[in-house]
């Protein structure tokens, strides 16, 4: 660190330098890089900084050195140093903002022909862009600027937008002379916002030149804006800092410290906005790059270009493109753009993209990532593994590297890199302090007594009082451990929400159910603005590099689960707010008609997907007397006849894969669904902005995710007691807690800050937030019983009356034909476990108990699917190294199967078995069909982990689940040991070998009675799945679902008794 006593040298070579005419530059930059590389930098550095603007520019904004055009990109870079300095001194303070701006008005004042006439600020400067930019998007493309203009002028008059009499003036002068009346009329309607505009290329980069000239300017002066060696240098230094304003502002900046004074101004449209203006003053490949990074990280319909529809992405791709053609080696280019053809689904196209950026550039550490993700995401994890090695290898620092390459290593059984990467979970505490401080408590409890139907007792009242003191009140500091941006957007959903009964309520009253329609629908009534200009001020939550689903396979406690999955509710909730309006109320639906509840079903999954064949029956076996149903589906179709299926039927059903969020959640509203339902959770291809706008009135998380979303705007999980266990429930832990407390009861349970139901709190006691709909005996349907009878091709009905000795031969004589063609060198003794999950569900610990079985179990083998190929190397090396060469001979590995084949031959083991952090979940009906008895885990260790108690869940609603349900890993161990040594073959006399055992009498059991058990009695499940949207609504009309009057469980019971048949 610099003495005292270079500084003071420092600030007098300052002063000096800055009496020479012109002041020496050269001098000026090397002092202040000098600055820059210093690895620590005290506060005497950032009084020097202050020393030299203050040498440079007065208080009024008038300059104080002498500049000529020639020199003004040196004084411009001097402000832009400065302000770097600053940052590193005391990071983004307001400050440290107005420094950047200091650099961007000098930038424009100095340039020629601007650098006379009035003082532009960067406000005008702003504005004028943001005018610009709105006009470009409603008018018909062209290549002159004076084309341009002149429509403007038209179109103001035409829409009612001031226009500016003087066309003598630039439009920037103009802007800086009218009055503020033009801001609201460039509001966005629905987002209270000024507009998030997506200008294609052509249209950014005559961005500058429109708002810096008027119809009437010269050509001579048009040549100035685009040449002569001062400006262009000029332009070049105030696009730096356009940019690196930009990046201040994306890495937490708050707005308001620009001083900008423009209401209804976010982040996201600000940001985006410094960037078209920095690429059309200097359109260079970098900036291209930079603008089409931000439009890909827009929502898909952030205010398109009307003339041309297109979302943030498409436009993306033409910035990227456009940059290519500047610079076809730019490395981020072809890396970014690589990574925007992967998520439009060209995955073969992007691997082609980033082969080619790495040829250029093999040491490129973000394109070998974007590689690695490629080729995972396309079922290639050991192909991946390279480039992830690499990539770590040559920057040790990427989070994201390491944790793919321990998905991908974990996929085909390499557990060398089974680490979990949590960094990201304590640094999102720190982001957005202050923003609630721009209300104060008295408004937001004012916010609160308008939003709640009941008034507050004393102490639910001291609750928000101290609630929102925590994040306004900082004057015996802030305390570190809160997510500020976590409140705020549950505050958001409660206050929506709550507003929305509220409306129910005074428009309808307590009415469950309506007779007729209601002459007219209820408007939506004008409300306050609570949460527009505070969410403006808010940045996008950044998530955990460890995705949600990617949870069910690591040994995590509940805490960091949790929080993994409200990190990504929250990122969801923030995209969805910035494209409809977080003060704006849904609609609300009408009573349903008759009796008839909308329930509408969202899905990504409407194709040839597990969860289709699953719930294949289910829409149909609905009462269409008391449900009317309707299938969103996200995703385009697949072409099969899972598809044909959904859309041929009569179903309500429509594909909604090509429209934006917004429009969906219309539709959503304008077809009254009072029930809605989330089949996908955090799985690929989910659509979970939808239920963060929250279109309808009960949501409910249903058979996609096993877990819990960890998100306000999911009301519901249905489940069942095995997968999860009652206590875990926020909910039901803060009833327990509440209860003795009866002036509580009836009072709104409101937003939790540190405690139950706040998903950042610190407790490991519970994990669900939402209110559980426990099922009877499993929350998992099947559609085994109407759709895989082609094995005995027998019918329900024909099935009843066929003999049970004759169904039990016929399935010992299939069995024993299949097993012979499958493992034709197996000897008629061995004993065959097998397990036909994916390989990245197999752990060390689950692995090493098969190792154990195997070898206690004489003449055993174990089956196991290469699923993926890769995996299969792996394990058997294992096994050799942990068990020895004659227990890993003993693992066969066959190819996957198609459906109806995998079911078919799932009757082949002798027993299957479970594995334990995530358990099989289709694989494990599939399994119980076929009559193959299974060992489930329900460990005690893992009891808050719903995806690793399916299977046990499953094998319960047989009927039979004492025999295959375990609850330690060496209960596990020992009952598949004793279940595989129970088989007895005997000789008799004629020759015929006689089988008998524990097993094989279980597996009879199973055989014979899976069209009674509950397990495949699809239309039982389904009327019990009614009973709880029956309760669920009655819950939201009367409230009850919004107070602590009760723990929010609802339990529905079965009224059919379950005949087994033990023949």
């Amino acid at each position: 660190m610099m003495r005292s006593t270079t500084y003071d040298t420092a600030s007098n070579a300052i002063f000096a330098c800055l009496q020479n005419d012109p002041p020496d530059w050269d001098f000026l930059d090397a002092l202040l890089s000098e600055f820059m590389i210093l690895p620590t930098l005290s506060e005497q550095a950032s009084l020097l900084c202050r020393e030299l603007c203050a040498h440079l520019k007065a208080a009024n904004s008038r300059l104080l050195a002498s500049v000529t055009p020639q020199h003004a990109h040196r004084l411009l870079n001097v402000f832009t140093s400065v302000a770097n300095i600053q940052q590193k001194v005391d990071g983004n303070t307001s400050s440290t903002l107005r420094h950047y701006v200091n650099a961007i008005e000098t930038g424009i004042r100095l340039s020629p022909p601007l650098s006379s006439g009035t003082a532009l600020t960067f406000r005008d400067i702003i504005l004028a862009s943001w005018f610009a930019s709105f006009a470009f998007s409603t008018l018909p493309p062209s290549p002159e600027p004076n084309n341009i203009l002149d429509a403007i002028q038209h179109r103001t008059r035409a829409n009612h937008l001031p226009h500016f009499d003087d066309t003598s003036l630039a439009l920037v002068h103009a802007v800086h002379h009218a009055s503020d009346g033009f801001i609201d009329a460039m509001l966005d309607p629905t987002t209270g916002t000024l507009p998030n505009v997506v200008l294609f290329p052509d249209q950014a980069q005559m961005l500058s030149a429109v708002i810096f000239a008027s119809p009437h300017t010269t050509s001579d002066v048009w040549a100035a804006l685009y040449s002569g060696q001062s400006t262009y240098e000029i332009k070049t230094a105030t696009s730096s800092a356009l940019l690196t304003l930009a990046r201040r502002i994306q890495e937490g900046a708050l707005i308001a410290d620009l001083g900008l004074d423009i209401p209804h101004c976010s982040n996201d449209a600000l940001v985006l906005l410094l960037h078209y203006l920095a690429l059309s003053l200097f359109p260079s490949a970098s900036a291209f790059n930079d603008t089409g990074v931000v439009l890909c990280s827009m929502n898909s319909n952030a205010a398109p270009n009307p003339l041309r529809v297109a979302s943030g992405r498409d436009v993306a791709r033409l910035y990227y493109e456009k940059g290519l053609q500047i610079d076809p080696t730019h490395p981020h280019l072809l890396s970014n753009f690589g990574s925007l053809l992967k998520d439009a689904g060209h995955s073969t196209s992007a691997v082609g993209v980033f082969n080619h950026a790495l040829q250029l550039h093999p040491e490129l550490d973000i394109a070998l990532v974007n590689m690695a993700n490629t080729l995972k995401d396309m079922g290639r994890p050991a192909d991946a593994v390279p480039y992830y090695i690499k990539a770590v290898t040559i920057n040790p620092g990427l989070v994201d590297a390491y944790c793919g390459l321990s998905m991908s290593m974990n996929a085909v059984c390499n557990w060398t890199a089974r680490a979990i990467c949590e960094e990201h979970l304590s640094e999102l505490h720190h982001q957005n302090i202050g923003i609630l401080g721009e209300r104060s408590v008295d408004d937001w409890l004012l916010t609160v007594a308008l939003t709640t139907s009941r008034p507050q007792c004393d102490h639910s009242l001291r609750r928000w009082v101290h609630r929102f003191c925590l994040f306004t009140d900082t004057s015996d500091g802030r305390q570190p451990l809160l997510n500020e941006g976590s409140f705020l957007m549950r505050l958001i959903d409660w206050y929506r929400s709550r507003m929305q009964h509220r409306r129910y309520i005074e428009t309808y009253g307590e009415t469950l159910y309506g007779e007729d329609l209601p002459h007219s629908p209820p408007e939506a009534a004008p409300t306050a603005r609570p949460f527009g200009f505070v969410l403006s001020s808010a940045s996008l939550q950044k998530v955990p590099t460890v995705l949600p689903f990617h949870t069910f396979t690591l040994p995590l406690p509940s805490r960091t689960i949790r929080r993994i999955a409200h990190r990504n509710a929250l990122r969801v909730s923030y995209n969805v707010m910035t494209q409809i309006s977080p003060d704006r109320v849904p609609l609300l639906p009408t009573p349903p008609l008759k009796r008839r509840i909308n329930v509408g079903y969202v899905s990504s999954d409407f194709s040839d997907h597990p969860l289709s064949h699953l719930m294949k029956s289910v829409f149909q076996l609905h009462d269409q007397n008391r449900f009317c149903v309707f299938l969103y589906a996200t995703s385009p179709s697949d072409g099969s006849a899972f598809r044909q299926y959904f859309e041929q039927g009569d179903l309500n059903f429509l594909d909604v894969s090509s429209w934006s969020n917004v429009d969906i959640v219309n539709r959503i509203e304008e077809d009254h669904i009072h029930i809605l339902v989330d089949l996908g959770g955090y799985t690929r291809g989910a659509r979970n902005e939808i239920f963060a706008a929250r279109p309808s009135p009960v949501q409910i998380s249903l058979m996609g995710y096993a877990g819990t979303l960890a998100a306000t705007w999911c009301d519901y999980l249905v489940c069942d007691s095995i997968t999860c266990p009652v206590d875990l429930f926020a909910r039901v832990q803060a009833y327990q807690k509440r209860s003795l407390n009866h002036c509580c009861q009836h009072s709104d349970f409101g937003v939790p800050v540190g405690e139950e139901g706040d998903p950042e709190s610190s407790s490991p006691l519970w994990i669900y937030t939402e209110c559980p709909i426990y099922m009877p005996h499993t929350y998992f349907v099947t559609d085994h019983k109407q759709s895989c009878r082609h094995g005995e091709n027998l019918s329900v009905e024909e099935r009843a009356h066929t003999p049970a000795e004759k169904l039990w031969n016929d399935e010992i004589k299939c069995r024993a034909d299949l097993r012979r063609a499958l493992f034709p060198d197996l000897p008629l003794n061995a004993i065959i476990f097998a397990n036909f999950n994916q390989l990245y569900k197999v752990d060390p610990i689950i692995f090493a108990t098969w190792l154990h079985i195997l070898a206690r179990v004489p003449h055993s083998i174990l089956w196991l699917l290469r699923f993926p190929a890769a995996g299969e190397t792996h394990l058997i090396q294992t096994a050799k190294e942990w068990a020895g060469d004659e227990i890993a001979s003993r693992i066969r590995f066959t190819d996957v199967a198609a459906k109806d084949h995998h079911i078919y031959r799932c009757r082949v083991p002798d027993l299957f078995l479970d594995t334990s952090e995530c358990s099989a979940h289709t694989v494990a009906a599939d399994v119980l069909w076929a009559g193959t008895p299974l060992i489930a885990c329900a460990w005690p260790s893992h009891r808050h982990k719903m995806s690793s108690r399916v299977a046990a869940s499953l094998a319960s609603a047989t009927g039979f689940g004492e025999y295959m349900v375990v609850s330690s890993r060496d209960e596990y161990e020992e009952r598949a040991v004793a279940l595989g040594n129970s088989i007895r073959y005997t000789v008799q006399p004629n020759g015929d070998v006689e089988v008998c055992g524990d097993l094989l009498d279980l597996r009879r059991c199973l055989f014979l009675n899976r069209d009674t058990m509950p397990l495949f009695d699809t239309a039982r499940w389904t009327k019990n799945l009614e009973k709880a949207y029956r309760m669920a609504w009655r819950r939201w009309v009367d409230g009850s679902m919004f107070r602590m009057s009760d723990d929010g469980c609802i339990w529905v019971k079965d009224d059919v008794d379950v005949p087994i048949r033990m023949n």
